[in-house]
């Protein structure tokens, strides 16, 4: 697979996330193709900037509305340069 840039990851996750009512990590790892560590680090970036939420009851992770936002921009802008 080729390198990917941190919004393609972040797409892929929140992608992954919003598929269900929760979702949990190992989910996520097989859905983005990242390693444990990778899904650690990109969730934490993505709860910090409040895009995806985590339940730790049922260790559970789902995409919020501003990360829905981001996946719909983030295609339009693909579309728009056609990467």
């Amino acid at each position: 697979m080729a390198y990917r840039s941190r919004e393609e990851i972040f797409a892929s996750i929140l992608g992954t996330a919003g598929s269900g009512a929760g979702i949990t990590r190992s989910k996520i790892m097989f859905g983005s193709y990242l390693t444990y560590a990778q899904v650690l680090e990109y969730s934490k970036m993505l709860i910090e900037r409040g895009l995806l939420e985590y339940d730790p009851i049922n260790r559970t992770f789902k995409t919020t509305s501003s990360g829905f936002t981001f996946i719909q921009l983030h295609n339009e802008m693909n579309q728009m340069i056609k990467i």
